[in-house]
């Protein structure tokens, strides 16, 4: 008697080798595989890019922060610099005033009087004009805008001399002073008022060998002309 064997699952076997072997199906999976693997890698990018984004923000205010505080300081620096570098060149224009009145002054003064201290003030006043078109008559045009004066800078230069006058009068002596000074049109070119503000006498000496020439201590202030 001879035995029969029958594959059922050849067909099945022959089928499953088939559709391994199919191409296709191979490169959907791969596809589907790199599709698979670039989805993840973009959300663990975008969530990196958010930290970076949050990071790079933060750096941003602070950087802002440490501009504006900057700028506030050097605004000031710079204000205070140019405050001083304005009266610089303030007193580098007033030099050539000073020192020719003080060349006058020197030539003026007479060998009985001694000057101790000179003292140059300047003061800078600002005025206020008003407005420039005053009240009219009643049938003025008030509807006419009037025109507002601006602000007036005024400075003012007193100088006072200070010394002593050695004579047997010496308040003779600073009277004359004062006239020599007044007389002087070179000097009073630029001076409006010369006055004497204080004089007194010194104390006489009773060492022995001491001077016994009677002296007076005085203070003249000379106002000068307005400068604008």
């Amino acid at each position: 008697m001879t035995a029969i064997t029958l594959n059922l699952l050849a067909e099945e076997q022959l089928a499953e080798q088939a559709n391994a072997r199919d191409p296709l199906k191979t490169a959907v999976a791969i596809c589907a595989s790199i599709l698979t693997l670039v989805v993840m890698s973009g959300s663990v990018l975008y969530v990196v890019a958010g930290q970076k984004k949050t990071e790079a923000n933060l750096l941003q205010a602070r950087w802002d922060s440490s501009v504006a505080a900057e700028a506030v300081g050097g605004t000031a620096d710079f204000r205070s610099a140019k405050s001083m570098a304005d009266d610089i060149i303030a007193i580098n224009h007033s030099r050539p005033l000073y020192a020719h009145q003080l060349a006058l002054i020197k030539d003026l003064v007479p060998d009985s009087v001694q000057l101790t201290r000179i003292t140059f003030t300047l003061a800078l006043e600002v005025r206020d004009a008003g407005n420039a078109d005053t009240a009219g008559s009643a049938d003025a045009d008030k509807d006419k805008p009037r025109r507002v004066a601006v602000a007036k800078a005024v400075s003012h230069l007193n100088l006072q001399l200070e010394g002593k006058a050695m004579s047997n009068r010496p308040e003779l002596e600073v009277d004359t002073l004062i006239q020599t000074l007044r007389s002087n049109a070179a000097f009073n070119e630029r001076v409006k008022q010369i006055q004497l503000r204080s004089i007194a006498p010194s104390p006489v000496s009773t060492s022995e060998g001491a001077p016994t020439v009677p002296t007076a201590q005085f203070v003249i202030e000379c106002q000068y002309k307005e400068l604008n």
